[in-house]
């Protein structure tokens, strides 16, 4: 009984198999749709592993972490000074800025830069604004970087300042040493020292013809 048994599931088995073989000899596999069904099982199983986004707003404004205590007391004495804050400790401790901070933080340029204008323009002399000016509108900042006298004193450098600016009002403006103004051209204009140009520059000493 199980030999006839185990024959007739053995001649089921061999009738399917050879219906199956039949089935694919008329009919040939597609080998495109096959690769592409393949790929597509392939990512179904992959998205199915993405875990899903969370539940609430996509955008999500970020805030910044407040300041300190002290850097918030730090920012308010240095507003009440009007000065930046990067300057705070040096007003505190020398009370001025010297020009050879000032025009390090000239050469870094971004903020450093735009600090440090501020404060030039506070020490500067007030002739040479007007050309500070034009160099900030114009980026020359070569030109202003030149006027620094590292071994020099602070006075030395506004000489040097005064100096630019009235070369520039003379390449901007057709005008003489005279009509420049009255500090420029009394800074930068070399006084005589020698006797005989003051003896005829004074008006009281009577001037006749030379024997």
């Amino acid at each position: 009984m199980k030999t006839r048994k185990r024959q007739k599931e053995r001649d089921c088995y061999d009738r399917l198999r050879k219906r199956m073989l039949q089935i694919r000899r008329k009919r040939p596999i597609d080998i495109a749709t096959s690769v592409t069904l393949q790929l597509f099982a392939i990512f179904a199983a992959l998205l199915s592993r993405t875990p899903a986004p969370a539940d609430g707003p996509t955008d999500i404004s970020y805030s910044p972490p407040r300041p300190s205590s002290t850097a918030q007391k730090r920012a308010d004495l240095a507003r009440k000074l009007g000065v930046p804050k990067r300057y705070l400790e040096l007003i505190q401790a020398h009370g001025k800025i010297s020009y050879a901070v000032l025009f390090n933080d000239i050469r870094r340029g971004g903020g450093p830069r735009r600090d440090a204008m501020i404060e030039l323009r506070k020490c500067a002399p007030a002739d040479s604004l007007r050309w500070l000016d034009h160099i900030q509108m114009y980026d020359e900042w070569t030109d202003l970087i030149r006027c620094f006298v590292p071994s020099g004193k602070d006075e030395d450098t506004d000489v040097k300042l005064l100096q630019s600016t009235l070369a520039w009002l003379r390449e901007t403006t057709p005008v003489q040493v005279a009509d420049a103004p009255v500090g420029v051209a009394q800074t930068c204009t070399p006084k005589s020292t020698s006797n005989g140009s003051q003896d005829d520059q004074d008006p009281t000493k009577p001037k006749g013809p030379r024997l």
